[in-house]
C-alpha cells in the first residue's frame, strides 16, 4: 500500500468513527466528565433517545466510551471516555480557538458571516455560522 493510500484510509476511518451525526457533541460533553445518559440527553439540545443509545454504542464498540452500571435500586447507568477517548477528546478541544462563532444581529443577517460560509453549512447552526479564525 502507498503512502497515499495509507494516510487515504486512515481519513477513511477518521470519517467512520467520528464522521455520524452527534458523536463530536457527545465525545466533548464527555471529556468534561461523566455522565448519564439522560443528563447526556438533556445537555444536547436535540438528540433524541434512540440516536443517543446508537452513539454510545458505536463509540463503545470503537473504544471511545466505557459504560458502567453501579448496583443500585434502580441501577444507575453512566458514561465516560476511555483513555483513548480522552485523547482524541483533547485533541479535538486543542481545534476549538481555530474557529469563531458569529451569531444573528437582527435576524435578517449573520453578522460575520461570508455568504459562503452560510451557504455552506447553513443546516449546521440556523442561528449563525462558524468560520475559520482568520476569516473565510
Amino acid at each position: 500500500m502507498s503512502e497515499s493510500e495509507q494516510w487515504q484510509a486512515k481519513w477513511h476511518g477518521v470519517q467512520d468513527v467520528l464522521g455520524p451525526k452527534w458523536t463530536l457533541h457527545i465525545l466533548r460533553l464527555l471529556s468534561e466528565g461523566p455522565r448519564g445518559f439522560n443528563a447526556v440527553q438533556r445537555e444536547l439540545d436535540g438528540l433524541t433517545a434512540p440516536m443517543l443509545s446508537r452513539r454510545l454504542k458505536e463509540l463503545r464498540c470503537h473504544g471511545l466510551v466505557e459504560r458502567q452500571v453501579a448496583d443500585t435500586t434502580p441501577p444507575s447507568t453512566s458514561y465516560s471516555l476511555t483513555e483513548q477517548g480522552r485523547e482524541i477528546a483533547t485533541r479535538l478541544r486543542e481545534l476549538e480557538p481555530l474557529f469563531e462563532l458569529h451569531g444573528r444581529g437582527d435576524g435578517s443577517e449573520t453578522d460575520g458571516c461570508s455568504t459562503t460560509s452560510q451557504e455552506c453549512r447553513g443546516e449546521a447552526l440556523t442561528t449563525g455560522c462558524v468560520t475559520a479564525d482568520d476569516g473565510c
